[in-house]
């Protein structure tokens, strides 16, 4: 992947910072890994359940209580 500049809305520029904070890295590199996430979510994998971080579901157990 090529580099580009991206730029953040002041508007989220400290929610983008505080975020960074508190996973101990820089705001680069949040931004970084936010990005990873969008473009990995275009491949259209479906992410297992039980390697997202606790309080995330891939809404499948919303999917079979609807079943019930």
């Amino acid at each position: 992947m090529e580099e580009k500049t991206v730029t953040v809305p002041a508007e989220q520029h400290d929610r983008l910072v505080a975020i960074a904070a508190a996973r101990g890295v820089t705001p680069e590199t949040q931004l970084a890994r936010l990005i990873d996430d969008a473009y990995a979510g275009l491949d259209g994998d479906c992410v297992p359940a039980d390697t997202l971080p606790l309080g995330v579901c891939d809404d499948s157990d919303a999917e079979a209580a609807d079943r019930d």
